[in-house]
């Protein structure tokens, strides 16, 4: 591969810049002025082969009056050009460019020349478009030496009868350069007219490439919305080796591109970059959905791209990653195609990204990254995190083990906030990470604690011991070698079996408030599909979209799902049994908590409750919890007036019912402007026994 350098001024150095320009200045200056001597002679020469014009002509451009006043005003002196003055004024020009080159800081026509393979024919056909742009006298001077009005720019011919000493050999070269492959119209430097070909056909300098001259810089309008900025970040430590063989491969070979391939949040674009930074080049991603689907328009936009990644030494990254990404096949097959053109045209390093290995050519040099770990993660936290930020390895490691947010992201959040408070990041982290996930499932929100959940001791114990495995997973599987061991199902899949309100939601509330974890609810009926391999997908958005939040996933009616299905009887059966399989393997491997509720633990085979890591029955609560309930149920800003709490602790209620009868006998009293009592609560009660179709007897009415 040819490393295109392109030496920048630096911006910190103001007089360096301002001596440049004036330099450059004077190049331009001189160019000018030879390119003037060579027009004027050329005009003079041409008057003394053809008859004074009668003032008849077709196409009157101006009078040979007014073109002698305008050679001299632009040459500034009455003396005709000889060939000793044109050759001193190319000299003039000449040194003055290599005197910029031997500062290191050429002139815009030298570098422009060195980063396009310009030939020397190239560069004064470069001072002719410059020309009108620069000085507008130039105009009127090349339609008079046309002899044509419509002709006030350069043309092949005119640049073949200035800059070629005449011989066909010379001018077969010349006509060469103006060829669409030439490097003059391959990477736009000139523009041309589609409609106009031949030797007729007028060129120019582009505004883009003309203020490029005087040193002004900015990225071409016409391919500015295909491109964008790359998310910034350290490639992680692991990528770093593989990256660099990549870079040696593409070498040997005399490659310029590459495909990168890995798991979402791996890192990819991190890896790009260090790619292109091997090449000394910087990084831009081409959009490809923005791309002309004309194809004559799309291969001009490739030319113009071309000579922006050169004039920038900038590589250029395809992201061809599905996820989110492309909505329609149509859009993904569009994305696949502007990859395979920009592989074919765009002369730049071009990097293909994706997170599936898309129809490309063979020849690509792949590279395969592998996701993340918590350790890879903390690498990244510790090299992005600021000078002066002092949050400690724990909360460090806390930080990576939970959310496996990728090197851009993590560089993100580092640079936006500069706190020593980790429960921020902890806080930016989970929202970032859960991007996405929130138009799959049913976010839940609730401030619920340890002594809201009332329930027999073993089974709060065993909830806690869930929320322990969660937290402590860094200080098992990475301190204590549990890691080397356990390589799969790492996952806490809990199943919580029990009747309607004895608190499986609550308990799922609990443990995600424990651990300042995002819980999301998924209802496992409206996720299964009567299409196959339609629940699958449906499953697998979920998953993915949570992998990096680490959020608590809570799949209500579960028994929807599960069956004793492991007897396969019908398609139906075998299908079934395809769907739990998938969903117990993506929770065996899910690196956060995943709960399963269900009201009919008895429909769900054993085979499948063996793959679980707790299972939780949490049954009808006696009187006693019953009652702690009850003494719970009511704020303490909400005024209550002699409760029985032995009575109401007597009503064969769940605990969800009780606190439904709670917040209704609360209205109830609001609306009569008093405390809550006994008869708020038993017609309450009465309402809620209805609608559970239970006779409502209530003891002490």
């Amino acid at each position: 591969m040819t490393e295109t350098t392109q030496n920048q001024i630096s911006a910190e150095n103001p007089q360096a810049i301002e001596n440049w320009v004036r330099l450059n200045n004077e190049v331009i200056r001189l160019g000018l002025e030879w390119f003037h001597l060579v027009l004027e002679e050329y005009i003079q020469n041409r008057r003394s082969e053809i008859p004074p014009s009668n003032g008849s002509s077709e196409n009157p451009v101006i009078t040979d009056l007014a073109a002698d006043w305008l050679l001299r005003s632009l040459r500034r002196e009455e003396k005709l050009p000889t060939p000793e003055k044109i050759k001193t004024a190319r000299n003039n020009f000449d040194n003055a460019r290599k005197n910029m080159e031997q500062t290191g800081e050429p002139s815009t026509l030298d570098r422009l020349s060195k980063a396009f393979g310009l030939s020397p024919f190239d560069e004064d056909v470069m001072v002719m478009g410059l020309a009108p742009f620069a000085q507008a006298g130039f105009s009127a001077l090349l339609g008079y030496a046309h002899d044509r009005s419509n002709l006030s720019q350069g043309t092949p011919h005119l640049a073949l009868a200035l800059f070629t000493n005449g011989n066909e050999e010379s001018e077969a070269l010349a006509r060469e350069r103006f060829s669409p492959n030439s490097p003059l119209r391959r990477y736009a430097l000139i523009e041309t007219d589609p409609e106009s070909t031949g030797m007729l056909a007028p060129f120019r300098l582009g505004e883009r490439i003309g203020r490029l001259f005087f040193g002004e810089e900015y990225c071409d309008s016409a391919v500015e919305p295909l491109l964008g900025p790359v998310p910034a970040g350290h490639c992680p430590t692991r990528h770093q080796d593989p990256v660099n063989k990549l870079a040696q491969t593409l070498e040997k070979r005399g490659l310029n591109a590459a495909l990168i391939l890995g798991p979402k949040r791996c890192g990819k674009y991190m890896a790009a970059a260090r790619l292109a930074g091997t090449f000394g080049m910087n990084l831009v991603e081409m959009k490809p959905n923005k791309l002309s689907p004309n194809f004559a328009t799309r291969r001009a936009q490739f030319n113009v791209l071309s000579r922006e990644a050169i004039l920038g030494n900038a590589a250029v990254v395809i992201n061809l990653s599905a996820q989110g990404k492309f909505d329609s096949d149509e859009k993904k097959q569009t994305a696949l195609s502007a990859a395979e053109d920009a592989l074919r045209y765009l002369e730049s390093l071009v990097i293909v990204i994706s997170d599936e290995h898309p129809e490309l050519p063979d020849w690509l040099p792949l590279l395969n990254l592998h996701a993340l770990t918590a350790l890879d993660r903390m690498d990244i936290w510790s090299r992005e995190l600021a000078e002066g930020i002092t949050i400690t390895h724990d909360e460090i490691e806390a930080l990576s083990e939970h959310f496996a947010l990728g090197p851009g992201e993590i560089a993100s959040l580092c640079k936006t906030m500069q706190t020593d408070d980790p429960s921020e990041y902890w806080s930016s982290g989970r929202k970032i990470a859960s991007r996405g996930l929130d138009d799959l499932a049913e976010k839940i929100e609730s401030g619920f604690t340890w002594e809201d959940l009332q329930l027999p001791e073993d089974l709060m114990h065993d909830l806690k011991a869930i929320a322990a495995q969660v937290r402590h997973r860094s200080d098992v599987y990475n301190r204590g070698g549990f890691g080397r061991k356990l390589i799969r199902g790492r996952g806490v899949s809990v199943l919580f079996a029990g009747s309607s309100g004895v608190g499986k939601t609550m308990a799922a509330e609990v443990i995600a408030n424990e651990l300042d974890l995002g819980l999301y609810k998924i209802d496992l009926s409206s996720v299964i599909s009567k299409y196959i391999g339609e629940t699958e997908k449906n499953l697998k958005r979920v998953f993915d979209a949570a992998e990096a939040g680490g959020a608590v996933l809570f799949f209500d009616e579960a028994d929807a799902l599960f069956g004793k299905r492991s007897e396969v009887k019908d398609s139906h059966d075998r299908y079934a049994n395809i769907e739990v399989s998938y969903l117990l393997q993506r929770m065996e491997s899910y690196k956060g908590l995943s709960i399963l509720a269900t009201n009919m633990k008895s429909h769900i085979d054993v085979a499948f409750l063996r793959r679980l890591r707790f299972v939780i029955d949490i049954p009808f609560p006696s009187v006693s919890l019953r009652t702690a309930i009850w003494q719970r149920a009511f704020p303490e800003e909400t005024k209550t007036e002699n409760l029985d709490f032995s009575a109401l602790g007597r009503l064969e209620l769940a605990g969800g019912n009780i606190v439904v009868i709670a917040v209704n006998a609360a209205f109830l009293a609001a609306a009569e402007g008093a405390p809550v009592n006994m008869s708020h609560i038993a017609r309450s009660a009465q309402s809620e026994m209805r609608k559970l179709d239970k006779e409502p007897r209530i003891p002490w009415i």
